[in-house]
């Protein structure tokens, strides 16, 4: 088993990463997204009182804004331990401040290609072409979206009891019984591998993703993973403090409750491969959770606009940094 701890960045490739072609059917996918990301954001920009909306942004307190910015570029740096994290749970593992670079480095992919997977498929290719094996970085992408998703879950959690308090039952109980239904899911799903398989099924292909399954089950389980469930926690939340950050350099009335019992539920929404990087859903979402305690539209829009542009700012220190990898492995 490979050991990355010792290796930099002249582990990583010289050449350009190039992905595969488009097909059609991906097209159609991307022209879907593209349509209702310029849908929802079309009707809420109509809506929007655009001079109340910059004249709080020309009027916005600096610090504030600094602190929310600064917020979201340590959300990357857990997300990188949240990555380290789910390589150790596969059996490989890399330094600190490699798996910072390489989740940097995925993140400005990710805004910049189609796909909603773009970023990890990016980021899971550098860190093969640096020595991990192919089946422990397809297992840690999947560890990774999980821990992910679950760190979400237990921010939605956290929340609840002032969502319930506050909000009218139909709204309040809808995101934690999607929750419940995708827990389901993925329980039933990890257990795949022990399912009996009629002869016919039983190919090389079936057999090689029940291992798969049965190896993620018990990364699952380790301590790697508990760690990565903390970063992935921590990475939420410094998006709800962000979302108060941008509140408080407004001057939006956000409480830290509200906060907590809506931004979980925006980033679940984002999460979606419903549309281009979150936006549209993302605001959407802002705009109908805010709503529940009086935040108006322009001002819950104005909210989401800044985490969006907040993740695109943070991701370009990604392209410099692939650079430097580049740069790195010709030298």
């Amino acid at each position: 088993m490979k050991d990355l701890s010792s290796q930099d960045a002249s582990a990583m490739p010289a050449e350009a990463v190039t992905l595969p072609a488009g097909k059609p059917g991906g097209r159609l996918m991307l022209l879907a997204k593209l349509a209702v990301t310029l849908a929802v954001l079309g009707v809420l920009g109509a809506n929007a009182d655009w001079p109340a909306l910059l004249a709080r942004v020309a009027g916005a307190d600096p610090v504030w804004l600094a602190a929310g910015f600064t917020a979201k570029l340590l959300a990357v740096v857990c997300a990188g331990e949240r990555w380290r994290d789910a390589l150790w749970a596969a059996g490989e593992r890399v330094s600190h401040g490699l798996a910072m670079r390489l989740m940097f480095t995925g993140l400005f992919f990710g805004q910049v290609l189609p796909g909603a997977l773009g970023g990890d498929v990016v980021r899971g290719w550098l860190t093969y072409r640096g020595g991990a094996s192919s089946a422990a970085v397809v297992l840690a992408l999947v560890l990774d979206r999980l821990l992910a998703l679950v760190g979400c879950i237990l921010l939605l959690f956290l929340g609840l009891p002032h969502l319930v308090a506050t909000a009218p039952p139909s709204v309040a109980w809808a995101g934690p019984a999607a929750v419940a239904l995708l827990a389901i899911a993925m329980i039933a799903g990890l257990q795949a591998d022990r399912l009996p398989l009629p002869g016919v099924l039983r190919r090389p292909p079936v057999r090689a993703v029940q291992a798969q399954v049965a190896r993620l089950r018990v990364a699952l389980l380790s301590r790697a993973a508990l760690a990565g469930l903390l970063h992935s926690a921590a990475v939420h939340l410094c998006t709800v403090f962000a979302v108060i950050a941008y509140a408080q350099a407004l001057g939006i009335p956000v409480q830290i409750l509200d906060a907590l019992a809506v931004v979980p539920m925006t980033i679940f929404a984002a999460a979606l491969p419903i549309s281009l990087n979150g936006w549209g859903v993302r605001e959407g979402a802002f705009v109908a959770g805010f709503a529940l305690y009086g935040l108006g539209a322009t001002d819950a829009l104005a909210l989401s606009l800044m985490i969006g542009l907040s993740v695109t700012l943070s991701s370009l220190p990604g392209g410099l940094l692939w650079l430097s990898l580049k740069g790195s492995a010709r030298s």
